[in-house]
């Protein structure tokens, strides 16, 4: 059987693989801690899986408008009023299943094939294979990690060239944790102003932040850019709605409509009863977010601490997110009962086999040598798995 070319560039995501095999070791009761899956622990509010479930009851259980229900879309927009300080129109927010799908129906819409699309590393792992389904080419553009993986403002110029027609921001990072400063942003948004670039900006993890200070983004710190701006976020990080599907983009109308002609020929609307849910974690109250932070910087300043404990391995403490990003590069070079590690693949590989740990390598993400524990977990798996890891490295030769 003959595949579509556009297939065989793209591989299965990383993040999913690890906590797929983590998961099937549980099932053959395999005291497992995975570090592996990129989601909240904590269950999704009463409150909003009541307004989905009264929804339901009530008959919304048929189609929506391709675009989102427009009670959504206004909630969307009031709530992106408070996050940027701009104005929000209806008309500039699209509603899709997840930011996964918001994030490609933006690049199938924005790329055409040749086209090239700078990607700072690390970076999340769909980034580049969504770049590849609409026949562009990414181009990666590496951080500095010494410096909170800082983007390299001269290596980000040296990547441009006649065919780069956009770039990706993600802040707070999606494998890194780190969030960039006002300044990194601002030195970015002078290139992409020089070059004419769209800038597609990550923003799940917006709500996600730790340290004192407002948050840093582009249209916050270049609204004059905004036409050339395309926002994505969700509810899934911040609302523990990951299997939800709901998924926001903001952008200039003109571009949010050919989105949704996308989208109209594809999935059509999001799950209607969910939309409904969706509202109700945007307008409803958001003082569960204040303790389920609070959980998070425990586990984050732990898990960093036992980290940096473990001979070999470093790691910088996350500003935002749930991951957590060591450089685990010094034990490349060791061996572990006579076979040579290497790689942060054959690393993670070892650890899931011999110490029921599953990490997700660095490589998939573009950093080699690294690898991402989620602290979206409870406190005694931190202490069992990082313990784990540590006995590992005290076998290694």
């Amino acid at each position: 059987m003959k595949f579509a070319h556009r297939i065989q560039q793209v591989v299965p995501s990383a993040t999913l693989a690890v906590t797929n095999q983590a998961a099937q070791l549980k099932a053959a009761g395999h005291d497992v801690v995975s570090f592996g899956a990129g989601e909240p622990d904590f269950p999704t509010p009463p409150h909003i899986t009541s307004a989905m479930c009264k929804a339901a009851e009530n008959g919304a259980t048929g189609y929506s408008a391709v675009h989102g229900l427009p009670a959504l879309r206004d909630a969307v927009a009031k709530q992106f009023e408070q996050i940027y300080g701009q104005p929000f129109k209806r008309e500039q927010i699209l509603v899709s299943s997840g930011g996964k799908h918001s994030l490609y129906n933006a690049f199938q819409v924005l790329v055409d094939p040749g086209d090239e699309v700078i990607i700072p590393a690390p970076y999340w792992v769909s980034y580049p294979d969504q770049v590849k389904l609409a026949e562009g080419k990414p181009v990666i553009v590496p951080t500095i990690p010494e410096e909170g993986f800082k983007i390299d403002i001269a290596a980000l110029r040296a990547a441009i060239t006649p065919r780069t027609v956009g770039l990706v921001l993600n802040s707070p990072n999606n494998p890194t944790g780190a969030v960039l400063t006002a300044e990194n942003i601002r030195e970015v948004a002078k290139v992409v102003e020089e070059h004419d670039l769209w800038v597609i900006t990550d923003d799940i993890y917006s709500f996600l932040r730790y340290d004192e200070g407002p948050f840093a983004n582009i249209l916050i710190e270049r609204p004059d850019l905004r036409e050339r701006i395309i926002i994505v976020h969700g509810a899934s990080k911040t609302y523990a709605m990951t299997g939800w599907r709901i998924g926001f983009t903001a952008a200039q109308p003109a571009l949010i409509n050919k989105m949704a002609t996308l989208q109209g020929q594809s999935t059509s609307n999001t799950v209607t009863f969910a939309q409904h849910g969706a509202i109700a974690a945007i307008t409803g109250d958001h003082g569960f977010l204040d303790e389920w932070k609070a959980a998070y910087d425990a586990r984050r300043r732990r898990i960093t601490e036992l980290l940096n404990a473990i001979p070999g391995v470093t790691c910088q403490l996350p500003g935002g997110a749930f991951y957590a990003f060591p450089d685990v590069r010094p034990l490349l070079g060791r061996t572990f009962q006579g076979q040579a590690i290497g790689t942060d693949l054959r690393l993670a590989e070892l650890l899931l086999e011999h110490a029921l740990v599953a990490v997700v390598p660095g490589e998939p993400f573009g950093a080699p040598g690294f690898v991402r524990l989620s602290y979206a977990c409870s406190m005694d798996d931190i202490d069992k798995g990082v313990g784990r890891f540590a006995e590992f490295v005290r076998k290694l030769d």
